[in-house]
C-alpha cells in the first residue's frame, strides 16, 4: 500500500511540474519581465508568419484571426468597465503572444506604449487579461506551438 501511495504521489508531482501555466506579462513589471525573458520562448515558438508555419495563401485567414483576437480583448475591456485613466484617444499596445498548437494562449506579453498610463492601470489591464485568458484563443490551429507579435490601437472611451 505504501508503494502505491508513493507511486501516486510521484506521478502527481511529475504531472504538476510539467503543466505549463498560462501567463500574461507586462513590460512595465521589470522583475516579472526579466523572468519572462529567461524562458527564451522565441527558441521554441516559431513565428506564425514563418513559411514553415503559415503559407502565403493563408495570410488573409491569419490576419482575420489576429483581428478577431483583439476584438475579444476589447470586448473584455468594455464588459469590465476598464478605464485607461488618461485623456488619450488612442491606446497603443505592442503584443507578443505565444500560442499552443490549438491556438490557446500560453504566454501573453504586453507593452503599453502610452507614457501617461499609471503602473496601477497597467496592472489592472494585465490582471483582466489573466482572468479572461481562456476566452482569448486565436482561431488557428498549427502542427506546433507558434507566436505572433504586433501593435494594436485601442479606442479610449473616456
Amino acid at each position: 500500500m505504501k508503494k502505491y501511495v508513493l507511486l501516486c504521489f510521484v506521478l502527481l508531482l511529475v504531472v504538476s511540474c510539467n503543466t505549463k501555466e498560462s501567463k500574461v506579462v507586462g513590460f512595465h513589471d521589470k522583475v516579472v519581465f526579466s523572468d519572462f525573458k529567461k524562458l527564451s520562448l522565441d527558441d521554441s515558438y516559431k513565428n506564425l508568419l514563418n513559411p514553415n508555419v503559415s503559407i502565403k495563401e493563408e495570410y488573409p485567414k491569419v490576419i482575420n484571426s489576429w483581428k478577431e483576437f483583439h476584438k475579444k480583448v476589447n470586448i473584455i475591456l468594455k464588459n469590465n468597465d476598464f478605464s485607461w485613466n488618461v485623456p488619450d484617444s488612442i491606446i497603443t499596445v505592442v503584443n507578443k503572444i505565444y500560442f499552443n498548437a490549438n491556438g490557446e494562449v500560453n504566454y501573453f506579453f504586453v507593452n503599453i506604449r502610452n507614457e501617461n498610463i499609471s503602473k496601477k492601470t497597467k496592472d489592472v489591464y494585465v490582471q483582466l487579461l489573466t482572468d479572461n485568458l481562456k476566452e482569448l484563443s486565436i482561431n488557428l490551429k498549427r502542427a506546433e506551438q507558434f507566436a505572433q507579435c504586433g501593435k494594436v490601437k485601442y479606442q479610449n472611451y473616456e
